[in-house]
Order: C-alpha cells, then structure tokens, then sequence
C-alpha cells in the first residue's frame, strides 16, 4: 500500500510538472493556437498492469476542449485505443488559465500487452470554437514494457554437492506400471462394453431439455462483480457453446466448427426455422464474438443479458420446430423423421 501512494503522488506531482511546464513556454511565446500533448506518468510500465497518461490541451480563452470518452464495459461497446495503448477510465481535471492562456488536462488510465516496448498515442481531442471545431492531436511516446517475474527472484546458487546417494529400487516403477496397464486394459474393456450395447439400451440426450440445464447451471455459476478476465471469458464461451450444441443436435446444421455468420447463413435457409427466430440466433453469438476475439470483458449484468437472450433464441427455436413437428404428428423434442438431417459428420441443412 506504501508503494502504490508514493507511485501515486509521483504521477501527480508529473502531472503538475507538464501542465506548468506547457503554461510557462506558451506564456513566454504568447501562443494562442491550441496545442495538445501526451505524457506517461511513469519511466516505465509492465503489461497488463495499468498506468497513468496524461493528456494537455493549450489553447486561447473562449474555446470548448471535448477529450475522447472512454465507453463502457458492454460486448457492443467496443474501446479506446490510442497506439499500442487501450484506456480503462478517464478522469477531467480542472482548467487552468494564465496570462490569456488556458490548459484543459484529463488523466487516463491504460493497459498495454507488448512485449519489450509500447508506443502511447497518439490522441486526437476535440477543440470547439465559436466560429469552427478543430481536431488537435498528440504526438506519441515510446515506453519500456517491464516483465513481470513471478517466484524468488534471487540469482540462483547451486546446492553444495554432498555424499551419493543410493540408486533407489526398480520395484515400486514396475507395480505403478502394472497399475497403469490394468487400468488401460479395464477402460479399455468398459468402452468396448459400450459400444456393444443395442440403441435401445443407450440414453437418450434430448438437445432442448439439454441446453436449458446447462444455461442454468451457467445461471448458478455465472461469474461475480470483478471476477477475473479469464472466468468471464469461460463462462461467456460456454453460453456460446451451449446454443451452438442445441442448433447442431435440434437442426443438424454443423453449428459447432461454424462462424456466426455462417450460422446465420444457414437458419436463413432452413424452412423450418422463421426469420424471428433466426434473427435471436444472430443476436445472441454476436456479442460472444466481441468476447472471444475482441478481449471485451463485459460485467455481470451483460452477462446475464447474453444468457437471456440465448435462453429466448433456443425457445424461439424450438417452438417453430414443434410446431412443425405437430402438425406431422411429432413434438417430442427430437427431430422428425421428415425434417431429421442424415447422420454424417457435417450435415448439410435443407436449404444446401
């Protein structure tokens, strides 16, 4: 805790050091157009770790300075990336004015995931004057990225070299080995045993019953307020899953090697599925795309918005095929045999 309020008070007082700074060269100039400049507020940083970057803008008396806003933390919201750099927060300090100058000054708070070297910026603000609205741009500042060891860190001292000790005995290896061979031997018998069993003694899975328990055990585990990134990203892949498995054993469409737009491709096809319940098809993978490719960690409540909109798309679903289904005379939950895919590894859907 020590260190963090003397690495704070370090950032202020730089801070304090680059607005003054850039006050005392413009008042001794007499510049009045705007000028915006980027200082990190650190020597150097460590990835993922954030840090402080301070942004300036000079400018005459009468203009209005807008910095860049950093959007929430929702799938669809996206961020804000200047350079190598991706803001978290941003906070407006208070203007200062001096001799027919002002500075506006805004402080963000950025991560970077480089290796060796980072390059900050630059950033463009936005300065509104009575007559026009100009864009002012930062230049950009190259930091060292630190690596973060983990474990002693103390250089490494071979231990003294003592008396040999004696080869230990062959014998526990050879009863592990022949443990480990039984065991192979037994999984290998009971999965045989299996495989030989007649359909009508194998359990039968339902793909609706299916998906709806695992989105509520996925409603029990779903990850708390600042959870870390890797439980969200899990927990968010397995809501995707969940209905990419309902639409591969409902519709027999190959959902789970498929992108979102292929999937969409193929429910806009398929007869038996309505525009409606394609289209919460497509609402519901497209935010988990953000999620998995696009490092977007949203929190609790879109999380629970992304299990409920995959909820209504595998109703949706479902209902539209049951309704089919019975008006030939099924509706148990399985596909009918006028509407069930041929078994093979990637079936196509009706419409290919």
């Amino acid at each position: 805790m020590g260190n963090r309020r003397l690495g704070t008070g370090q950032g202020s007082r730089r801070l304090r050091a680059v607005v003054l700074g850039v006050m005392a060269t413009l008042a001794a100039s007499g510049a009045t157009a705007q000028t915006a400049r980027l200082a990190v507020l650190a020597d150097s940083v460590s990835a993922g770790v954030p840090f402080e970057v301070a942004v300036t803008v000079t400018h005459g008396l009468g203009r209005q300075v807008t910095f860049p806003e950093v959007p929430p933390g929702a799938p669809e919201a996206g961020t804000l990336v200047f350079g190598d750099a991706e803001a978290i927060n941003v906070r407006r300090l208070p203007p200062v004015e001096r001799g027919g100058v002002r500075v506006d000054s805004a402080v963000y708070r950025a991560v970077v995931f480089a290796a060796d070297s980072a390059r900050v910026g630059p950033l463009s603000i936005r300065v509104t004057a009575p007559t026009d609205t100009v864009l002012a741009q930062t230049g950009s500042v190259l930091v060292p990225v630190r690596s973060v060891l983990t474990g002693e860190t103390a250089p490494y001292e071979p231990a003294p070299i003592g008396e040999a000790e004696a080869f230990p005995s062959a014998t526990p290896l050879w009863i592990g080995l022949g443990m480990l061979a039984l065991l192979v031997l037994g999984g290998i018998g009971w999965a045989l045993a299996k495989a030989l069993r007649t359909p009508d003694e194998r359990a039968v899975v339902l793909p609706y019953p299916a998906a709806l328990a695992r989105l509520d055990t996925l409603d029990r585990e779903a990850p708390a307020e600042g959870a870390p990134a890797e439980a969200i990203e899990a927990h968010v892949v397995a809501v995707r899953d969940t209905l990419r498995a309902y639409l591969s054993g409902r519709l027999g469409v190959p959902a789970r090697e498929a992108t979102t737009r292929e999937i969409a491709d193929r429910l806009d096809g398929d007869a038996r599925v309505p525009p409606e319940a394609a289209e919460a098809v497509r609402k519901a993978l497209q935010p988990t795309d953000l999620v998995a490719f696009a490092r977007v960690r949203p929190g609790p409540e879109p999380v629970a918005r992304l299990r409920a909109a995959t909820r209504r798309a595998i109703d949706a679903v479902e209902g539209a095929v049951r309704a089919q289904g019975e008006t030939r005379g099924t509706g148990d939950g399985a596909p009918s045999p006028a509407t069930a895919s041929p078994p093979m590894p990637h079936p196509p859907s009706p419409s290919s």
